[in-house]
């Protein structure tokens, strides 16, 4: 009888992870991992998907769609629903989310965002304007001894104050210094004054729907250098910046 079922999954397995993977050669897994789909299709008509991948656990894959990630056992046919953690307490479910969040990051237009500065280390963020940690952020980055970091800023407010900043910036003729100007802080007491284009609030909706895209959860939301850091992590962030 065919079992579907969604459970809490929490795994803390004792190999080391690459035993699976070097078990079994790159054309063999090929080609279970496509008989798994054929599988999953079956026993799953109605269940669409991205991606159908091997974990490291055997018998286990990963499927990915719509930004949200469970896991398929074709043996029992059975879907689970949680995390796959390491006796080391890696969390490999949060992982291989923030790769595939880094892979559709990487192939936003960056002529929608807001650019700030002209160094050679590239920043893409997702900030709201009022987030407490997205302007410690903003301060961080501002006073960086080195000049060295280009920021590309999507906007993504969360209330209707933020949304008036994020759309002051945007109707900016110099939305770098106006960024600078919300950010810092300096216009708390003001009521911006927000323009009537159409362009500024088609590119605030393409700023959401990328967002949306990429499974944003909260802001403010780092890519650097083909990795993500959610939330402001200045060691993190450091680290990245240095290499």
């Amino acid at each position: 009888m065919k079992k579907i079922t969604a459970i809490a999954l929490l795994f803390s397995f004792l190999l080391p992870i690459t035993v699976f993977a070097k078990q079994v050669s790159a054309p063999a897994r090929k080609s279970a991992t496509s008989s798994v789909e054929q599988q999953f299709k079956k026993s799953f008509p109605k269940n669409n998907y991205e991606s159908i991948t091997p974990t490291a656990i055997q018998g286990i894959y990963e499927v990915y769609v719509g930004n949200q990630l469970y896991y398929y056992m074709p043996k029992d046919e059975v879907i689970l629903y949680g995390s796959l953690i390491t006796k080391n307490g890696v969390n490999l479910t949060r992982e291989s989310a923030r790769k595939k969040m880094a892979q559709k990051i990487a192939k936003l237009p960056l002529d929608s965002a807001v650019k700030i500065g002209n160094g050679k280390k590239i920043v893409v963020e997702f900030i709201d304007p009022n987030c407490h940690f997205c302007r410690e952020s903003y301060k961080y980055f501002a006073q960086r001894k080195d000049k060295d970091v280009t920021i590309y800023a999507f906007l993504f407010p969360l209330s209707k104050e933020s949304s008036d900043k994020a759309k002051f910036i945007l109707c900016s003729k110099e939305a770098s210094k106006t960024y600078d100007e919300v950010l810092s802080g300096k216009l708390d007491k003001t009521k911006p004054e927000i323009c009537t284009d159409k362009k500024v609030e088609e590119t605030l909706k393409n700023h959401m729907k990328f967002a949306s895209q990429i499974g944003l959860k909260g802001t403010p939301l780092f890519y650097i250098k083909g990795q993500v850091v959610e939330g402001f992590d200045p060691p993190a962030i450091d680290k990245l910046l240095k290499n």
